[in-house]
């Protein structure tokens, strides 16, 4: 989720910049629009000016006091040029309307037309006849009204809008797809890595729903297929043992032959033949050889049995409580089990996590099949020497003559008559352990009908 609270703060970064530039551009578009309107106004009142100046040369009817016939000269200037100015400063720069105010008629204007406001584009320009003459009016350029402050505010809340929409959308996609897919995402490397045991929940997201299905299926035919390898192990490693049980006899007494003819045993003089010895001793250690070879092979068919190779990493104590809780509290609570998962220090444990939550997993495992669901703890604890994971359940216990044997290959004790399984996860819990420098220890209890299994993994293993 790191990387979704980068999003939302590129989210908010993004809408902050889009914010600030939306407000600098419509600044800049309405300073540059009044800066054309008054280069135009200036133009238009010199122009007009001018006009006036030749008109009242040419023609009587134009009063320099009333300002009679201006308005007239306004309209034609405006008329004859529009084409022209808005060619060069643009449409928007020419006004709606230009209405001449004499001075005469000054005093019958309301005073609010002739100042110039901030908030609105319509402006008043003082109107000089000649340069010699005294001022004689004024030119009232009135603009379509645009209601520039709401239309600023209407820019903003469109930003505003746009902003909660995408941290909406932001937070859909976490709820909707991110967070669900992070609680799976570690589900294919757990799978691969014999982690997991209980299937992912089905759901109704649409997403999701056959992404879960699949890999639900692909964890079938991994355990389907798991299962069938483990068989051939323990099918495999009974014929060897077979086959080293029968070769053992026969070798025997080919040393024993071996031994006879190099002592001169079979001479008839009891002397030694030092040919038949040296064949001897050739044919007895042959027969070790052989003895050698089946012994070798057994140790390598067991040991190819766990496939692990340890990681070392520091993790928390807590983190092995979480897995538990993930992987078993949903199964233990349909099953009707009590259990607890205590533990006792949250302290840094630097070894391989991937092998001791397999551990864990195996004895749970074995727990669940194997107790009478009155219950099962969990104690998770670090003490001096090293860490300790204790396992209790209730149900019916071994005898103390199988407990020897419990950590075997293929071994399955008294109380697996009616349940399935191959007697592996033990014998791979104790290898996994010995992998990193620890070991597993069982006890029995017979009174409470509880058996324990103590984990111990030293410190930085």
């Amino acid at each position: 989720m790191k990387k979704l609270s980068k999003l939302y703060i590129f989210v908010v970064l993004l809408f902050g910049a889009l914010f600030v530039a939306a407000n600098l551009l419509y600044t800049s578009i309405v300073k540059k629009s009044n800066e054309a309107s008054n280069i135009f106004m200036n133009r238009a009142v010199d122009g007009i000016r001018q006009k006036y100046i030749m008109r009242t040369i040419q023609y009587s009817y134009i009063d320099p006091l009333t300002g009679e016939g201006i308005q007239k000269i306004i309209d034609e200037y405006l008329k004859e040029n529009r084409a022209e100015l808005e060619k060069e400063y643009g449409k928007t720069a020419l006004p709606q309307e230009a209405v001449y105010i004499s001075i005469s008629e000054k005093e019958n204007t309301d005073e609010s037309l002739l100042l110039n406001k901030e908030n609105t584009r319509d402006k008043v320009w003082k109107f000089y006849g000649k340069d010699d003459t005294p001022l004689i009016g004024f030119l009232l350029f009135r603009y379509k009204e645009k209601d520039a402050g709401a239309i600023h505010v209407l820019l903003n809340a469109c930003l505003v809008i746009a902003f909660i929409i995408a941290i909406t959308i932001c937070i859909y996609i976490k709820g909707a797809v991110l967070r669900p897919f992070e609680k799976i995402s570690d589900y294919p490397v757990k799978l691969s890595k014999n982690e997991i045991t209980e299937k992912l929940p089905e759901t109704k997201n649409r997403m999701f729903g056959r992404f879960i299905w699949g890999v639900n299926m692909l964890s079938d035919n991994l355990q389907n297929k798991q299962k069938k390898v483990d068989e051939l192990s323990r099918d495999q490693m009974t014929m060897l043992t077979t086959i080293a049980h029968g070769i053992k006899t026969p070798v025997a007494n080919i040393k024993l032959y071996a031994d006879a003819i190099r002592t001169g045993l079979y001479q008839e003089n009891g002397e030694i033949n030092k040919s038949d010895a040296e064949i001897a001793g050739k044919i007895n250690k042959n027969a070790d050889d052989i003895t050698e070879i089946v012994k070798e092979l057994i140790d390598k068919t067991s040991g190819t049995v766990v496939d692990f190779e340890p990681k070392i990493e520091s993790f928390y104590l807590e983190e092995l409580r979480s897995f538990l809780e993930e992987e078993y509290s949903n199964r233990l609570k349909v099953n009707s089990i009590p259990y607890t998962f205590e533990l006792n220090h949250n302290a840094i444990v630097k070894s391989d996590k991937s092998g001791i939550c397999r551990i864990l997993s195996q004895i749970m495992e074995n727990a669940i099949k194997y107790g009478n669901g009155e219950g099962i703890h969990v104690s998770l604890s670090k003490e001096e020497d090293g860490y300790y994971f204790v396992i209790k359940n209730k149900g019916k216990v071994l005898s103390e003559k199988e407990l020897p044997y419990i950590f075997n290959s293929f071994w399955r004790g008294s109380n697996a008559e009616s349940v399935g399984g191959n007697g592996i996860g033990l014998f791979e819990a104790k290898k996994i352990a010995r992998y990193l420098y620890g070991d597993i220890y069982v006890k029995v209890n017979p009174d409470e009908n509880e058996m324990e299994f103590d984990v111990y993994i030293p410190e930085n293993a």
